[in-house]
């Protein structure tokens, strides 16, 4: 089995193809016995770990969007943080 990590800008609450894609993607994934991750950028009150009701484990890390829930890349902030993820 893998352990997989989606890293995305785009996810829960926020309701978009994106948005879909990932969690319907992590769901098949999680059912097919695999352990998958989802970081994403903190969403108003959601920051920290959460788990969703089919066992997702989602990261929402401090990151604050800039433009339309985007957040300005930069490795040099985000590597220590997804160390500690994985």
């Amino acid at each position: 089995k893998l352990r997989i990590c989606m890293v995305s800008d785009f996810f829960h609450p926020g309701m978009g193809g994106v948005e879909m894609h990932i969690y319907q993607l992590s769901e098949c994934l999680l059912q097919r016995g695999h352990k998958v991750v989802v970081v994403t950028h903190f969403r108003g009150r959601r920051h920290g770990v959460r788990y969703m009701s089919n066992g997702l484990k989602v990261y929402y890390l401090p990151f604050l969007p800039f433009h339309d829930n985007v957040t300005l890349p930069n490795f040099f902030v985000f590597f220590p943080l997804l160390r500690k993820v994985l």
